[in-house]
């Protein structure tokens, strides 16, 4: 087929699935609103801006169908300060965006696989960078695993180019979950598939909380696997090796990149945080599944993490069977490892039933340390469930869990509606654990809008104290951060 006819093959369309239709349509729009729309008070301890990030594809894809997050990376950022709200929007300029907006159509084909790509982009870097933001150093990235993160101008979100430290990051790939250490500022990171795509080597490293590379050390897991996100305590790093499993011949002749593998075995590979991979040890577990970490500390010889776990994993088997859904609801899990054994089984439990849960959150000043409060998204199946909206990732519920007493308070974001990762801000520096805001997007469905709407961690179940209206339909995102005033030094100025 010749390069016209190729370009004539793919259609101009988005495929009318699941994945592109409802709260999953494509927004595709670049865009600066200033003044939003606000019902009620953004009260002044929230003045900064919150940067989200998440896959929006510019082109309907090469495929004809794709799983939703193979799209381009669109950054959000939401001014908000004086009692205003100012909203910001730019699709991360890699360099699998630029081929294709010079092609005018889509040039990558399925997740992960290079090898369903158009020719003319052999050896082209296919990451997205469309699934976290990481204020580090006093500069803003944007990140997807399968790649270096993306630094932005915090100001403009301008893409300034991949960052590997100053080239001396050997590792091709950077987890979307780094973890920041609140009282050293360290970056903590790891890479899988560090030495490119299906690789197996995992890299482990840190940079101060200037910005240096201080450490990068290599190791090889039990088997390759997906490792979304990980956890880190103050004196250990944990990897999660589950069984989402690769195969190389599978992936070369055209299959999915990922497929559970139900006859493996759990890992979790505790790391000393300032040692030698060298003395890494794995404790085992049934084939279970997590995307995301809530938080994790050591207690004496104890390794406490938690995280939403499911059954499976909510992809295909090795078999191309497909999954059971009612095997991959997520719960709120403690899994905890005794050191003093030197490795054998993790220890786990339930910390919040009877929800389906994800987007955990908690108040960064107590990451990798011992802590008390907690925040999600929930599934609460009891409210009516507009089936228009419940197609992949949606919540209608953000929860907050305190760990110390077990108790749990909800807020209902309201039939027909999507609830977002929430993003919490403390009421001052100095304010206890928990106390402060959430701000979390909630997508609107009879409207196709998208409200921000602002929480009072102190009467959650009130609701709302401030609710933004936003004019656009945001395509559900996937995490994001707050930036404060003061650490950004002034506030972007979208009248510029």
């Amino acid at each position: 087929m010749t390069t016209t006819a190729a370009a004539q093959a793919v259609s101009s369309e988005f495929p009318k699935t699941r994945q592109f239709t409802g709260i999953n349509r494509p927004g595709r729009v670049e865009s600066d609103v200033l003044s939003l729309e606000i019902e009620g008070r953004i009260p002044p301890q929230v003045a900064g801006v919150l940067y989200r990030c998440g896959p929006d594809p510019a082109f309907p894809p090469r495929a004809g169908d794709d799983i939703y997050i193979n799209g381009d990376g669109m950054v959000y950022m939401f001014v908000l300060a004086e009692g205003r709200a100012d909203v910001r929007t730019r699709y991360v300029r890699t360099d699998k965006f630029n081929a294709e907006r010079d092609a005018r159509r889509a040039l990558f084909g399925a997740y992960r696989n290079p090898y369903t790509d158009d020719p003319s982009v052999a050896g082209v870097d296919r990451t997205t960078a469309n699934t976290s933001m990481v204020w580090h150093g006093n500069q803003l990235f944007a990140i997807k695993e399968d790649g270096l993160a993306h630094r932005l101008d915090p100001m403009t979100l301008r893409t300034l180019g991949k960052h590997d430290f100053g080239g001396r990051l050997r590792s091709k790939t950077m987890t979307a979950h780094p973890k920041i250490d609140p009282l050293t500022g360290e970056w903590v990171f790891f890479g899988y598939s560090a030495n490119g795509e299906l690789s197996s080597d995992i890299a482990v490293g840190s940079a101060s909380a200037s910005g240096r590379l201080t450490d990068e050390q290599w190791l090889l897991p039990p088997y390759q696997s997906m490792v979304h996100d990980w956890a880190v305590t103050q004196e250990h790093s944990i990897l999660p090796v589950m069984p989402l499993t690769t195969d190389v011949e599978r992936v070369r002749a055209g299959g999915p990149r990922w497929a559970w593998e139900p006859g493996q075995t759990t890992h979790l590979g505790i790391l000393p945080r300032r040692g030698s991979v060298e003395d890494i040890v794995y404790f085992d577990g049934p084939a279970q599944w997590s995307f995301h970490t809530m938080n994790s500390f050591t207690e004496g010889p104890l390794v406490h993490i938690d995280l939403c776990v499911s059954e499976v994993a909510p992809l295909p088997d090795t078999l191309g069977q497909p999954f059971d859904p009612a095997r991959v609801t997520q719960y709120l899990t403690r899994w905890t490892c005794d050191t003093s054994r030197g490795g054998g089984d993790f220890e786990q439990r339930r910390l919040l039933d009877g929800i389906h849960v994800d987007f955990p959150e908690i108040d960064q000043r107590f990451q990798t340390l011992n802590y008390r409060h907690g925040f999600l998204g929930g599934r609460d199946m009891s409210k009516p469930v507009n089936e228009e909206i419940a197609k992949g990732v949606w919540f209608n519920t953000l929860i907050h869990l305190d760990h110390l007493t077990g108790e749990s308070e909800r807020w209902y974001a309201g039939d027909d509606s999507n609830v977002q990762e929430p993003v919490f801000i403390p009421r001052s520096d100095d304010a206890p654990e928990g106390d402060g805001f959430l701000v979390a997007l909630v997508n609107r469905f009879p409207d196709e809008k998208t409200d921000l709407v602002v929480l009072d961690t102190a009467r959650l179940t009130d609701g709302p104290i401030a609710t933004v209206h936003i004019p656009l339909h945001i395509r559900p995102t996937f995490h994001g951060l707050w930036v404060s005033a003061e650490e950004l030094g002034q506030l972007p100025d979208l009248r510029a």
